[in-house]
């Protein structure tokens, strides 16, 4: 309010209302001190006023410029707390309404690929459209399923049987909603190492994609592990090293074929 009403007072708002009194005075052909005003005098003040009043306006803007810019500058420099960086998981939407996003791509890393599993509509229609669906899972029948599972707290054989679940639940329904020609654009891949994080990216590879990292953490659930949230045009150098890392996560991994099936 305060800074309203010193705008309102201000010289590039009395300045006009100045003009205005000024031109309606001087079409009376007034006499000042006892001298008349030609009207050749009252055109030339009318626009030495306008002149004067385009002055004020423009320092004016410059000055509000300037304070926005202080403000903005004041703001960039103020360090940024870790809360704001690191995300719990219960803050990002549901893993349909993130996959939905997508138009190009999409790209899953998990231990057991339950993400994906919220998602394979979203993950179809996808496919259906043109785009490309990569899903990364822990290989079941790997010797890494036991330092993992060791490090996470969790019983091997669990894990493992996990993961069998919801591979053979994501190939299922995958193929019954989609043509051969759509479900050749769909990976379905597992890799035999520890995985050092879970990714979710919307256009991973385009100028406007996305990445969600969450890192896993020794004797930690996933609901409680940090995640981040980086976009392809803000956060580098950070957004092409964490695509760096889920590629090398992907390099060696092979297609999931289910001997038990």
């Amino acid at each position: 309010m305060r800074d309203r009403l010193r705008g309102m007072l201000g010289l590039d708002a009395i300045v006009p209302a100045v003009l205005i009194v000024a031109a309606v005075v001087m079409t009376l052909e007034p006499t000042v001190l006892g001298v008349a005003v030609s009207e050749r005098q009252i055109v030339l003040a009318f626009f030495g006023f306008l002149g004067i009043d385009a002055l004020i306006e423009r320092t004016g803007r410059l000055h509000r410029i300037e304070r926005h810019l202080d403000a903005l500058a004041g703001r960039d420099a103020r360090r940024a707390t870790a809360s704001e960086v690191l995300r719990a998981r219960n803050s990002f939407d549901r893993m349909d309404v993130l996959t939905a996003q997508a138009r190009r791509s999409v790209l899953i890393i998990g231990v057991n690929l339950e993400g994906a599993l919220a998602c394979i509509g979203e993950l179809a229609a996808l496919a259906r459209s043109g785009g490309t669906v990569r899903l990364l899972a822990m290989d079941p029948d790997g010797i890494a399923i036991r330092p993992s599972a060791v490090m996470s707290g969790v019983d091997p054989a669990l894990r493992r049987g996990k993961i069998i679940q919801n591979l053979a639940l994501l190939r299922t329904e995958l193929s019954a909603r989609l043509e051969p020609g759509s479900l050749r654009r769909v990976s379905l891949l597992v890799t035999d190492r520890v995985l050092p994080l879970g990714a979710v990216g919307m256009d991973e590879g385009t100028p406007g994609g996305s990445l969600i990292i969450q890192h896993y953490l020794a004797g930690t659930s996933a609901g409680q592990a940090p995640m981040m949230w980086l976009h392809a045009g803000t956060d580098e150098p950070w957004y092409s090293r964490y695509i760096a890392q889920c590629e090398a996560c992907l390099a060696g991994a092979r297609q999931w074929h289910d001997a038990r099936a």
